[in-house]
C-alpha cells in the first residue's frame, strides 16, 4: 500500500506542457532526475511517465539509493529488508 501511495503523490507533482515545435505533451515530475516522458496526448504521456517512474523508483531502491521523501511517506531500499 505504501509503494501505491508514494507513486499516487509523485504523479500529483507531475507538471505538463505541450511542446510547441512537434505538438507533443511533455510530463516531468520536478525532484525526480530524469524522470520526463513525452506522449502524443495527455493521456499517453502520463502512462509512459508513470511507466518510468516505476521504473526509477525499483531501480533507485534495489541499489540502495534514496528516493525522495513525499508527503510523509519514505521508502525503504531493498538491502533494508
Amino acid at each position: 500500500m505504501t509503494l501505491a501511495n508514494y507513486m499516487r503523490a509523485a504523479m500529483e507533482r507531475a507538471v505538463y506542457h505541450i511542446q510547441p515545435e512537434d505538438g507533443l505533451v511533455h510530463g516531468e515530475i520536478p525532484g525526480f532526475v530524469n524522470v520526463n516522458a513525452q506522449g502524443r496526448t495527455l493521456l499517453e504521456c502520463r502512462h509512459a511517465l508513470t511507466e518510468l517512474l516505476e521504473d526509477w523508483v525499483d531501480f533507485r531502491l534495489s541499489r540502495g539509493l534514496a528516493v525522495p521523501t513525499l508527503d510523509g511517506i519514505e521508502l525503504p531500499s531493498r538491502n533494508e529488508f
